[in-house]
């Protein structure tokens, strides 16, 4: 529906809005109009129910013609009405001067405030110079009523009508309750628009791309192929620092290899060992440097895949290898009647594990909670992998060790490419400071969070969040 809308306002952004914006404004001011109609009718005819009350009056002491036609009231000759199905009746006698005239009024339904004609009686009496309150209750009905006049010495049978003032209307609570939901859903519309409106620039804001539909704007469609030429741009200059880099790795591990040989002639066992030790950081640098450079996660298309079957798999390839990592799945528990062949049965609470389905790539992911679980085991000797889901359609996962963690100001500093952390267990790693800055890349090409922390045991934690769709 709103797609349908959409494409019939115009491509540019400015004037869309602007339709928009004049299109709800009129809207709400002719739900107001036709209100304000409706109110100053249905109180008009109110107002004017004492003047057709002197008409009637007249009418019945001038003998009742038939047919008539007044400024209020019209008459024919009829006959004694019967009640049909869905109608109602409500005798009423009306006095003039000593002598007493039977009418019935008819009306369909029942009336919604009877008691103001009624006014406790049986059978309800009005003078004839006073049928202005008579005239006025009928009319604050809001219904469609005729009065049936039976008149004496076998004069016949006048029907009496007020079509301005007895006629089907709304009451004022009723109109008012309208009115409120016309306006609001005029501004549910107007806010569906935009929103709809807005929502490739925010798909472009967050993922530099979006699936632009045919009612898009201009100015969205201009924005992406902005992006994809920005794109394109970078990653061409990010292919010419690969190939630049590939070269000179290429160059040096030829003269890395030739120094390698040489030391090996060098008598000093000691000095040796701390010049090879040399030779071989250097050489982890450089393949760590280039594995950095190389990686790209826009690489892998999206598909959707369980979190938690990739989590339990991933931990289970590290118990096959003797390391302590646990996996702990959220469960939950459901209540179920459990019956046999014998009868019986009960409630019964079974545990299962809670869906962790997300559309995201799962060779990058892997490899960040790879990357993640290696630091645990290097610095805590063991990891301890759990999943959460949140309310928020997102996905929680922790990775805690038992070491001796990151300080707090350094939570930010360690996702720098390069930076190690100085305590003595980090530098006598060999780690030259890029797993985090390649996690936080993968991270953030979901859309994720990451951040460090501690459980509620005290234990060092790093916590992932991700939303479900990439």
């Amino acid at each position: 529906m709103s797609g349908l809308i959409l494409s019939l306002l115009p491509r540019s952004l400015e004037r869309r809005m602007v339709v928009v914006l004049i299109t709800a404004v009129l809207s709400v001011f002719v739900v107001l109009g036709l209100t304000l109609n409706a109110y100053n009718t249905r109180e008009l005819a109110l107002a004017n129910s004492f003047e057709a009350d002197a008409e009637l009056s007249q009418y019945i002491r001038g003998s009742a013609p038939a047919p008539f036609a007044g400024k209020y009231l019209q008459a024919v000759q009829a006959v004694q009405p019967t009640p049909s199905d869905g109608a109602s009746s409500l005798p009423i006698s009306i006095n003039d001067e000593g002598s007493s005239l039977t009418a019935t009024l008819m009306f369909e339904g029942a009336l919604p405030r009877a008691d103001l004609i009624i006014q406790d009686q049986s059978k309800p009496t009005y003078q004839v110079d006073n049928l202005g309150t008579f005239v006025l209750a009928v009319t604050r009905q809001d219904k469609n009523a005729q009065l049936y006049l039976a008149l004496p010495n076998q004069q016949g049978v006048r029907l009496i009508t007020f079509p301005e003032l007895w006629q089907n209307r709304m009451t004022e609570p009723v109109l008012f309750i309208l009115a409120a939901l016309c306006i609001t859903l005029v501004f549910v519309l107007a806010r569906s628009l935009v929103h709809y409106t807005a929502a490739p620039f925010r798909s472009l804001a967050k993922y530099e791309r979006a699936e632009l539909k045919p009612w898009d704007t201009e100015e969205a469609v201009a924005l992406q192929d902005t992006l994809v030429r920005e794109q394109e741009a970078r990653a061409q200059l990010l292919e010419e620092q690969k190939r630049m880099l590939a070269s000179i790795s290429h160059d040096l591990r030829t003269p890395a290899t030739r120094l390698r040989l040489r030391l090996e002639q060098i008598e000093s066992t000691t000095l040796r060992n701390r010049m090879l030790h040399d030779v071989e950081e250097m050489t982890r640098l450089i393949a760590a440097s280039l594995d950095f450079l190389r990686f790209n996660a826009l690489l892998e298309e999206p598909q959707h895949l369980s979190l938690a079957a990739l989590l339990q798999s991933l931990c289970d390839d590290y118990m096959d290898t003797g390391n302590d990592v646990v996996f702990v799945p959220q469960r939950h528990k459901l209540t179920d009647q459990s019956r046999n062949i014998f009868g019986g049965g009960g409630e019964v609470e079974l545990e299962v594990e809670g869906r962790a389905v997300m559309n995201g790539q799962p060779t990058a992911l892997r490899r960040a909670f790879s990357n993640l679980i290696d630091n645990a085991l290097k610095y805590g000797g063991a990891a301890t992998v759990e999943m959460q889901n949140l309310e928020n359609d997102q996905l929680l996962v922790s990775i805690s060790d038992p070491g001796p963690g990151i300080p707090d100001h350094l939570h930010e500093k360690v996702f720098e490419p390069f930076f190690r952390n100085d305590s003595v267990e980090r530098t006598r790693s060999s780690s030259v400071g890029l797993g985090l800055s390649i996690v936080k890349q993968i991270i953030n090409a979901h859309g994720g969070e990451i951040s460090l922390g501690e459980t509620a045991e005290g234990k060092f934690c790093i916590f992932v969040k991700l939303p479900r769709e990439l």
